[in-house]
C-alpha cells in the first residue's frame, strides 16, 4: 500500500463497494422501477392504436414532470437506507478483531474515515446518478425537444434534493455510529436521535399541561417550529411536496402550470448540516477508543449524558403513560410515578453501560436523579414562576383569539373562534380567565375541591400582547353554577357578560363574513307542518323552493333586524325553563357559497354553479317577529309550524 499520509485509499474502498454490493443494488434498482422504468411502462402501454399520439406525449411529458412527486417517498427510504450504509461501512468498529485488524493497517485515522465515510456516500449517490443517466437516456428521444426544459429540470431536481436527503442521514447515521460501539445500539440510537427533539417537546408540554392549570404552548401562524426543524422526517418530507404553482394576475390568483419544491432551501440546509456532520463524526473518529468496540457507549464524555438522558425521559414517558393506563388524574400521582420511573431508567441506563445487573453500587447516581425530579416535581407543584395565576392587564393585549362556548341553543353561535380587538370585549375575555384562575380551586377537575356545575362552559385563549408575545390558554369543562348567576366576579357571571353583549354574539355568528358570500338557499330544519297528522314531522328539512336571490336577501335581512332587536340569537347558559319557553326546536339554515379555489367568488347575480358551499344555522323563537312575518308570507308556508322544545 502507498504511504499513509493520504486522505483517501482507492485500494480499501473498491474493497468495501464490492464487499457491499447488494446494498447499492438493491438500492438502485428500487430506483430504476420508480423512475425510468415507470416512466417507460406509462408510455408503451399507452402504445394501442386508440391513444391519440398527441395524447400519449402528453402523459409523458405529464409523468417526466412529476418524477419529484418521489422525493416524499424517498425522504424515509433514504432515513432506512442511511443508517444501513453506516453499519455496513463502520461496522467494524463494533467488534474487538476487527476494529484491531483495521486500525493495524498503515493508514491514518483520517484516512480510514474518509475511505469508509465515502464508499458508505457511493451506496447512494452513485445509483442515483445512474438511474438519472437512464432517465435521461430514456427521455431524450421520447420527449419533445420543446419540452426538454420542463422535464430535465424536474429530473435535475430529483437527482440533487434525493442525494442531498441521502447526504444528510448518512452523515447523520455516521456521526451517531462514532459513539457506539454495538451493532444494534446505532440503528437504535439513530432512531432515537431522529425523533428525540420532537418526543422531548411532546412530553414536556404535556407534562406542564398536567400541572398547570390551563397552560398550553402556542405557536402561531406560519412560524416553523424547533420540534419541527429538529425532526428530519417531519421537516424534509414537507420541504420536499411537489406542488403546483400560482401567480397573482390583476388582483386574481390563478393557477399555472409549473410546479416546484415546497422548501428547497430546507433540503440545502440540511445537507450542508450532512457535511457538518461528516466533519464532526471525524474528530469523534480521531479520539475513539479501540477497545470500546462492544460497549453501548463508546466515548467516556458522553456515558453521563446517556445515563442521566435516559433517566430524564423515561421519567417523563414512563411515568405519564402509567397515570394515563389506571386514570389517575392526581398532580401528586404523576409526580411519584415521574421520580419513580426516572429512578428505574437510571439504573437501566447504567446496566447497559456496566453490560451488567449488578449495578445497585451505582445508587449515588440514582439518588441524583431522583433529587433532580423531586425538585422539578416540587418547582411544578408549587408554580415558582406564577403560570397557573398569570391573567393579563386588558391594556397589555393588543388583540384576543378567542374560542368560549355559549351553550343554548345548538346552533352556529354556540361555538366559534373569532377575533377580539374592542378594548371593551378584550375587557370582558380577560375578566373571564381571571373568574376561571381565582376559582380554580373548584372548576379544575383535578383539585380535592372540584365543584360540579349545573352546566358546562370552556375557554380556550390566544393573546397578543403589547410586546408582541403571543400567550395560549386553554380550559375545559369548567362548570358553571345557576346560583352564581348574578354574583359578580364568579365564571358564570363572567360568561354571561359575554352572552349578553350583542356585538360578541355578532362575532360568533360570523355575520359579517357570511355576507361576503354568495347566499344560494335557505331551508327550514326540524320544522312541521299541519297536515291532519297527530304527530309532526321533523325529520326532513322544509327547503324554500323558488325563493329568488332577492327573496332569500330579504329573509336574511329579516333576521339581522331581529338579531339587532335582541329577539333572536339570544344565548342561554342553562337548559332551563327560561331556554325552553323562548326557543323553538326549528333552526333557519342559510346556504352559501364559498369563494372558488382560484381565490375569486362569484358575483352575487350569477347562477350558482358547483363550488364549496357553508352554512349558517340560527334557531327560531316565538318573539322573532321579523323572520317569522316573512315565513308566513312566503307562499305555502302559512301552514308551518315551529315546535317548541317542551311542548
Amino acid at each position: 500500500m502507498r504511504s499513509g499520509t493520504s486522505c483517501f485509499n482507492s485500494t480499501l474502498y473498491r474493497k468495501t463497494m464490492l464487499r457491499f454490493w447488494p446494498l447499492w443494488a438493491a438500492y438502485g434498482l428500487m430506483w430504476l422501477f420508480m423512475v425510468p422504468f415507470n416512466l417507460l411502462n406509462n408510455y408503451f402501454s399507452m402504445g394501442g392504436g386508440s391513444v391519440n399520439p398527441a395524447e400519449r406525449t402528453q402523459f409523458l411529458v405529464e409523468t417526466a414532470r412529476d418524477i419529484p412527486r418521489t422525493l416524499q417517498f424517498g425522504v424515509f427510504v433514504a432515513c432506512g437506507y442511511g443508517v444501513l450504509c453506516a453499519m455496513a461501512v463502520f461496522g467494524y468498529l463494533y467488534n474487538s478483531r476487527s476494529a484491531c485488524m483495521m486500525h493495524a493497517l498503515p493508514l491514518r485515522r483520517e484516512t480510514l474515515f474518509t475511505t469508509q465515510y465515502l464508499a458508505g456516500l457511493s451506496f447512494a449517490l452513485l445509483p442515483n446518478l445512474v438511474v438519472a443517466g437512464i432517465t435521461l437516456a430514456a427521455e431524450l428521444p421520447l420527449v419533445p425537444q420543446n419540452n426538454w426544459g420542463t422535464c430535465l429540470a424536474s429530473l435535475g431536481i430529483w437527482l440533487l434534493a434525493q442525494s442531498g436527503v441521502g447526504l444528510f442521514f448518512f452523515s447523520f447515521a455516521s456521526f451517531c455510529a462514532m459513539f457506539t460501539g454495538h451493532i444494534l445500539a446505532l440503528p437504535a440510537f439513530y432512531g432515537i436521535l431522529n425523533l428525540l427533539v420532537y418526543v422531548l417537546d411532546a412530553l414536556i408540554r404535556r407534562l406542564l399541561n398536567d400541572f398547570f392549570f390551563g397552560f398550553s404552548v402556542y405557536y402561531g401562524g406560519d412560524v416553523v417550529r424547533l420540534p419541527e426543524i429538529f425532526t428530519p422526517i417531519w421537516s424534509l418530507s414537507g420541504a420536499t411536496s411537489w406542488e403546483v404553482g400560482s401567480a397573482t394576475v390583476d388582483g386574481v390568483t390563478q393557477t399555472i402550470n409549473a410546479y416546484f419544491l415546497q422548501n428547497p432551501g430546507m433540503v440545502a440546509a440540511y445537507a450542508a448540516a450532512g457535511v457538518v456532520l461528516a466533519v464532526l463524526a471525524l474528530l469523534v473518529y480521531r479520539q475513539r477508543q479501540v477497545e470500546s468496540a462492544g460497549d453501548v457507549v463508546s466515548v467516556r464524555l458522553v456515558r453521563p449524558i446517556f445515563k442521566y438522558g435516559v433517566a430524564f425521559c423515561s421519567g417523563l414517558c414512563l411515568g405519564m403513560f402509567t397515570t394515563s393506563f389506571f386514570g389517575w388524574r392526581s398532580r401528586l400521582a404523576l409526580a411519584v410515578c415521574v421520580v419513580v420511573w426516572a429512578v428505574i431508567g437510571c439504573f437501566v441506563a447504567q446496566m447497559l453501560l456496566s453490560k451488567s445487573f449488578r449495578v445497585l453500587k451505582y445508587w449515588k447516581g440514582a439518588a441524583a436523579s431522583c433529587v433532580v425530579m423531586i425538585l422539578l416535581c416540587a418547582a411544578c407543584f408549587t408554580d415558582v414562576l406564577g403560570v397557573t395565576a398569570w391573567v393579563p392587564q386588558a391594556n397589555e393585549v393588543v388583540s384576543v383569539t378567542a374560542d368560549c362556548r355559549l351553550n343554548y341553543p345548538y346552533d352556529s353561535g354556540d361555538s366559534t373562534l373569532y377575533q377580539v380587538t374592542d378594548p371593551g370585549q378584550i375587557e370582558k375575555i380577560v375578566a373571564l380567565h381571571q373568574a376561571i384562575v381565582d376559582h380554580r380551586d373548584i372548576v379544575d377537575s383535578s383539585s380535592s375541591r372540584y365543584q360540579p356545575g349545573d352546566d358546562y362552559t370552556y375557554l380556550e385563549v390566544v393573546y397578543t400582547l403589547t410586546d408582541g408575545s403571543m400567550v395560549e390558554r386553554r380550559y375545559a369543562d369548567i362548570p358553571i353554577q345557576k346560583s352564581d348567576l348574578n354574583q359578580e366576579g364568579t365564571v358564570t357571571w363572567a360568561v354571561s357578560q359575554i352572552a349578553q353583549d350583542r356585538d360578541m354574539v355578532a362575532e360568533m355568528y360570523r355575520f359579517d363574513q357570511y355576507e361576503q358570500y354568495r347566499l344560494v338557499e335557505a331551508y327550514l330544519d326540524r320544522a312541521g307542518t299541519q297536515s291532519g297528522q297527530t304527530d309532526l314531522d321533523t325529520s326532513q328539512p322544509h327547503y324554500l323552493e323558488g325563493a329568488s336571490n332577492a327573496q332569500l336577501k330579504e329573509l336574511w335581512q329579516a333576521m339581522r333586524a331581529d338579531f339587532d332587536a335582541g329577539t333572536i340569537g339570544v344565548r342561554y347558559l342553562f337548559d332551563d325553563e327560561e331556554r325552553l319557553e323562548n326557543t323553538y326546536v326549528t333552526d333557519l339554515v342559510f346556504v352559501f357559497e364559498m369563494p372558488t379555489s382560484s381565490g375569486t367568488s362569484r358575483p352575487s347575480d350569477s347562477p350558482a354553479s358547483e363550488s364549496r358551499t357553508t352554512e349558517m344555522r340560527i334557531t327560531l323563537t316565538p318573539n322573532a317577529e321579523n323572520t317569522l312575518s316573512w315565513l308566513t308570507q312566503y307562499a305555502g308556508w302559512g301552514t308551518t309550524v315551529f315546535p317548541m322544545f317542551h311542548g
